[in-house]
């Protein structure tokens, strides 16, 4: 038997509620404390995920045709060697380019990963967080193309080699 952490009388162990003054069992606490935990962790990690997300976006800066014409186009940029597809069929299309130019860098950064892969124990380490930052960026890189945004990709997408 428990005892109600409000008036002190006594309840049953398979009661929410205290039946003298109705406050919540000490479970139906712990249970609403352990909701708010996995609450504030989910918090945690989506506010995280918004502050590296947070970049400069320049959607305004294209024409909504061409956005929806070469959406197709911009994926290929961020699938690997892919990028060369939109380099050179869809070079008149500025959002192609600029999501080409996107898929360069993170090429860049990839080529950079398998490289230090070749270095024993450290380099191994460096290849496998190069790994999964270019699968983070390239799921990011098109989910921007999707939803018709021009959105610089974090840490990377500063950077310029196509005009």
């Amino acid at each position: 038997m428990k005892y109600c952490s409000s008036c002190g009388n006594p309840i049953e162990d398979n009661s929410k509620f205290c039946s003298v003054c109705g406050a919540p069992s000490s479970t139906a606490q712990e249970r609403k404390t352990e909701r708010n935990k996995d609450s504030d962790f989910r918090s945690n990690i989506e506010d995280a995920f918004n502050n590296f997300n947070n970049t400069p976006e320049t959607t305004a800066d294209y024409a909504p045709d061409d956005i929806e014409k070469n959406k197709i186009m911009a994926i290929f940029a961020y699938l690997g060697l892919l990028f060369l597809i939109p380099l050179f069929a869809a070079k008149e299309s500025p959002f192609a380019r600029y999501h080409t130019n996107q898929g360069i860098l993170l090429f860049i950064v990839q080529f950079i990963g398998s490289v230090c892969g070749a270095i024993p124990f450290i380099g191994w380490l460096i290849a496998a967080a190069a790994n999964v930052f270019s699968v983070l960026l390239i799921v990011l890189g098109i989910i921007n193309v999707i939803k018709g945004q021009a959105k610089e990709l974090p840490l990377i997408g500063k950077y310029r080699i196509l005009k």
